[in-house]
């Protein structure tokens, strides 16, 4: 099973990235079938989305930081801009 058909199981950021380059080569490998192919660009977009709310998720915690005392505050989406 690939890691995009898990669908938000727990993955860690290496190991979707590594699917998703997979993904990408067997596309621009060509010797897919076009029903394969839109399934496998289906399934790369919604990996592409979860990878993208992880690396959303850890950069909220770098912001939480704070760079002078290093003390991790509390996240504050308004503070953000962020709903």
């Amino acid at each position: 099973m690939s890691v995009a058909a898990k669908k938000r199981s727990k993955i860690s950021f290496e190991e979707g990235m590594l699917e998703l380059t997979n993904m990408v080569d067997s596309m621009q490998n060509g010797n897919l079938p076009l029903d394969a192919m839109m399934q496998t660009y289906e399934n790369g977009m919604a990996l592409a989305a979860q990878l993208e709310e992880m690396l959303t998720a850890h950069r909220r915690r770098i912001e939480q930081i704070d760079m002078e005392t290093s003390e991790i505050t509390e996240f504050k989406g308004e503070a953000h801009d962020i709903s």
